[in-house]
């Protein structure tokens, strides 16, 4: 998921589009059905995605350059339309790209039909065994701030699970700081202190707070941690 999503926010068409589909799937009992049923509507229109930048994202781009690591196994948790995957496969990773529709992954293969990238349909919250300790590199961007609050404490409980030792898991979103309105839409700030205890069983390599040009009213923030070998 990506920053586009900001801009898009001001479409009310498409913010009253996403909260509906939010909340027919939560009154189903199904709270995280709206990612598939809103990639379905969309017929393959990017416009339709608030969070589809169709190019890497500037803050993942910018800590891979300021920190080349050697090239190992990497996950991408809730790929979307795939470009940050494929930026780290052109970087040389061995990457593993998931998300919870069947019709994103489908639109991913498409799109980049002569990647090496692994696309597959996955839950965070219920990984296959196989990826437990299985990666050097796990990046989720707005992942956890796109899912309910209990789906939320499951999903970041997940991640550092399938870091190998001296692993690395790089979280980017939005910051809930002294600044945040009350948030009553997706997607919802998340606090330093919740991020740091939830990934609490990991090394801090560095938590910065960012604000871009373009939206000077929004915090962001990135996270890095790393699996201490044991």
């Amino acid at each position: 998921m990506d920053d586009d999503w900001a801009e898009r926010q001001e479409d009310d068409d498409i913010q009253q589009r996403l909260q509906a589909l939010s909340v027919a799937a939560e009154n189903d009992g199904e709270p995280l059905r709206w990612f598939e049923d809103l990639y379905a509507s969309a017929h393959r229109d990017s416009e339709q995605i608030p969070w589809a930048r169709m190019g890497v994202n500037p803050i993942l781009r910018d800590e891979l350059e300021r920190e080349a690591l050697p090239p190992g196994r990497a996950l991408m948790v809730g790929c979307g339309l795939g470009d940050d995957a494929v930026y780290l496969e052109k970087m040389g990773w061995k990457v593993v790209a998931f998300d919870l529709s069947d019709s994103c992954i489908a639109w991913c293969k498409d799109r980049f039909s002569d990647s090496s990238v692994h696309w597959e349909v996955e839950d965070v919250t219920n990984p296959p065994e196989s990826w437990i300790e299985n990666f050097d590199l796990v990046v989720e961007i707005h992942i956890l701030q796109a899912i309910p609050t209990e789906i939320r404490e499951e999903a970041a409980d997940v991640l550092p699970t399938l870091l190998k030792p001296e692993g690395r898991l790089i979280s980017i979103g939005r910051e809930a700081t002294d600044r945040t309105e009350e948030v009553m839409a997706l997607p919802w700030p998340l606090s330093r202190k919740w991020l740091m205890q939830k990934f609490s069983s990991l090394d801090v390599v560095f938590f910065q707070a960012i604000v871009l040009d373009d939206w000077p009213d929004i915090d962001r923030y990135i996270g890095v941690w790393q699996r201490t070998v044991q």
